[in-house]
């Protein structure tokens, strides 16, 4: 079972002030970590360490998560994903700095949010992967093409929050890279009631069913400014993946290599009240139903 770090009554060092959701800034040992409170209702605290189990499933480069208990409070506790003398600088900051009147400030439905944008950025040759992790395929080479494992880890837990404050670069020393993939608690219906879910696992009305219910997850990222809704996550994984070809393929094959029994071994380690049985069997089906999409998509 995964272990709970028990943070007693220590004292915060500052609030985060980015996001909706309740955060704290700590150090131990020299060390930031931040503290990420749950909130009540939903399933955000366990979405966020399945999630990031599954990116490592994949060798995808990520923030490293874990079940935190705070003054009573349930949360997650991640170690901050920029070494000390660094800085992370978020999408909306970056894109704002090439494209005038980019609307920095606003956080949901940005059309000027578009991959053609993240493509541009990310595409240049002085913005490199992270530093230290090792592609897991051949053909992953720059930062776009591990950005491209970001898109389709999305795709397959139907994670709604890519925001562009949800990526970012790191600048460090005389170097900038992609940020590790971070926040992904907006997804595998995490935030469904059980009534919900037992119904979508088992009504016969197949525009109610979980396999349609897995179509029509949502990225953030738009296909240009004049469009109306952001990409469904299949698609912007299929238009990303146009764009890097051999680098989708990569990932594609690490997909194909996560077996089931992998990923219902991480939900069995779930403390029992962090995650009700059918919300273990519901994010389950919704894996294993976008895991055929992605494996069976036309490149």
């Amino acid at each position: 079972m995964y272990p709970v770090i028990d943070l007693g009554d220590q004292p915060a060092e500052l609030p985060e002030q980015l996001g909706n959701k309740e955060k704290y800034w700590f150090r131990l040992d020299d060390r930031r970590y931040l503290l990420k409170i749950g909130r009540p209702g939903t399933g955000e605290n366990w979405a966020e360490k399945i999630a990031a189990e599954l990116a490592d499933l994949l060798g995808l480069p990520h923030a490293i998560y874990d079940f935190a208990l705070w003054r009573g409070r349930k949360g997650v506790w991640t170690p901050s994903i920029e070494p000390e003398d660094a800085r992370l600088i978020l999408g909306n900051e970056l894109l704002a700095a090439i494209h005038a009147g980019y609307p920095r400030r606003e956080v949901r439905r940005v059309r000027e949010h578009t991959l053609g944008r993240i493509h541009a950025l990310l595409a240049r040759p002085e913005i490199t992967a992270p530093p230290g992790w090792a592609p897991p395929g051949k053909g992953i080479a720059n930062a776009f093409d591990v950005f491209v494992g970001y898109l389709l880890l999305d795709a397959w837990i139907a994670n709604q929050d890519r925001h562009h404050e949800n990526w970012g670069l790191i600048s460090h020393q005389d170097r900038i890279y992609l940020a590790a993939t971070f926040d992904h608690a907006a997804s595998m219906g995490q935030n469904e009631t059980d009534a919900n879910r037992r119904d979508r696992l088992t009504t016969k009305d197949q525009g109610r069913h979980i396999s349609s219910y897995v179509t029509k997850a949502r990225s953030a990222i738009y296909d240009h400014k004049n469009s109306k809704k952001p990409l469904l996550n299949l698609e912007l994984f299929e238009q990303a993946a146009r764009k890097a070809p051999t680098a989708a393929h990569a990932w594609l094959t690490q997909l194909q290599q996560v077996r089931e029994d992998d990923c219902q071994h991480l939900f069995d380690q779930l403390p029992p009240e962090e995650a009700s049985p059918l919300a273990c069997e519901f994010a389950m089906t919704l894996l294993s139903l976008n895991r055929k999409r992605l494996l069976t998509t036309e490149l």
